[in-house]
């Protein structure tokens, strides 16, 4: 569910964290990616469920223990392709990032307000692919490879190697083996700062509108470590409003 776990993080979408692996088994006794992602879909909630839900609504703390920094986060996506992120960060203001399908922005009171281009550009419309990133559908990848059962934090899971169609960017994910759900990710973010690896921690699921979805998630990017507590997901609870171009971005845009 990589839509989820992009909304919280308004600097940088994807999620990580790092994990002790050993390879086990034999390629003969690993089921197909495909297989994989089957299981993942049934232990959410399955596909009939989730194509129930066109818009979230997503509410999170984000916590950066290095520096004592604790952020409100506000999450929204709806579908086809819309996502916008709200963070508010004492002492500092609101940091926005989004995208209404078409132009994608970053808005914060260091930097001030951006157009998103390129990579960038690419990362985040994929970022917002409400379906794609839920059901995880083989049209969206080039490749989609089984690499093994590993020791992912503690927990037996199949490494997956995922390459999306369009922009070729790649991410490794892990599956239980014993309960299908995600448990970890770890991909390359671009960002404004450049390129930087990212890996994630998902744990303790809750159930949502008949869906269930990571509620704590600790993300690393290098040396840097947040943690993500969901406090409440709305089920069909974004408005349209939501995906506003904010009014310092607008500028920006050529008629």
């Amino acid at each position: 569910m990589k839509a989820l776990r992009a909304f919280a993080v308004a600097a940088a979408a994807l999620l990580l964290s790092s994990g002790s692996l050993s390879a086990q088994a034999s390629p003969a006794a690993w089921p197909a990616a495909a297989d994989v992602i089957a299981k993942y879909v049934a232990a959410i909630g399955g596909k009939d469920a989730i194509m129930k839900i066109t818009s979230l609504k997503q509410t999170s703390t984000m916590q950066v223990p290095a520096v004592g920094l604790t952020a409100e986060v506000e999450a929204y996506q709806a579908a086809p392709n819309k996502m916008a992120t709200k963070s508010t960060i004492p002492g500092v203001g609101e940091m926005l990032q989004g995208t209404n399908g078409e132009i994608a922005w970053d808005a914060n009171p260091m930097q001030g307000p951006r157009l998103l281009s390129d990579k960038e550009l690419a990362q985040t419309l994929e970022g917002a692919d409400f379906y794609g990133n839920m059901l995880y559908p083989v049209d969206r990848f080039s490749k989609m490879e089984n690499l093994g059962v590993v020791d992912f934090n503690g927990e037996k899971s199949y490494k997956l190697k995922l390459v999306r169609k369009e922009s070729g960017r790649e991410t490794t994910q892990y599956f239980s083996v014993a309960t299908g759900l995600i448990v970890g990710a770890e991909t390359v973010q671009e960002s404004q700062m450049g390129t930087m690896q990212v890996s994630s921690t998902l744990s303790d699921y809750k159930e949502f509108g008949g869906v269930k979805f990571p509620t704590k998630t600790e993300v690393s990017m290098g040396a840097n470590k947040l943690l993500m507590t969901i406090t409440n997901v709305v089920i069909n609870g974004a408005p349209a409003s939501a995906f506003d171009i904010p009014d310092a971005v607008k500028p920006l845009i050529k008629k």
